[in-house]
């Protein structure tokens, strides 16, 4: 089963990783099946962390894209605006921020795994954040992932700290 990397030690990504385990359907006694968003109820996740939750549908195509069906108020508070609806290629970061985070989608979908990735805001921001995300795949029919169960933890950090945690990750966050 999936570990957590060091820079997830944080309790609301084992609560998390924790609860979604606990969701794979029961009747599958192969353990191949995945969880899918009938199983997952929010109001089961202690409510400091609902802020923080993103649910995003998976649109097929080339490429792929992932729209916002649920974005907690954490991320509104952040861009200044409610994103959902919206595509995350639409949110306006530029390709080389936005893209250790599109890969780690694509890779949720493809892997029909966790993915965890953490680095600078992705977003158009006047301030300086430090993003933690864990991406959880989702699968209506067990198999085939249809949506993405998704935490974000962020942390106002100064340019400096930015700096030195770019130079800490020089292939990119994550």
């Amino acid at each position: 089963m999936y570990r957590l990397p060091p820079a997830a030690s944080g309790p609301e990504f084992r609560a998390l990783l924790d609860y979604w385990i606990a969701r794979f359907p029961k009747d599958d006694s192969a353990g191949g099946r995945l969880p899918g968003r009938q199983h997952i109820d929010p109001a089961d996740l202690p409510a400091r962390y609902l802020a923080h939750l993103l649910l995003l549908d998976v649109v097929p195509g080339t490429p792929r894209r992932f729209r916002f069906r649920v974005a907690g108020t954490a991320l509104a508070g952040i861009v200044g605006r409610d994103v959902t609806g919206l595509h995350y290629d639409e949110l306006g970061g530029t390709p080389d921020r936005t893209a250790p985070v599109a890969r780690a989608l694509d890779l949720i979908v493809e892997q029909a795994r966790p993915v965890f990735v953490e680095g600078a805001l992705t977003l158009p921001s006047d301030d300086f954040f430090w993003v933690k995300r864990l991406g959880l795949p989702l699968a209506r029919d067990g198999h085939n992932v249809d949506m993405v169960l998704c935490l974000w933890m962020a942390q106002r950090k100064s340019r400096t700290d930015l700096a030195k945690e770019a130079a800490a990750h020089p292939d990119g966050p994550g």
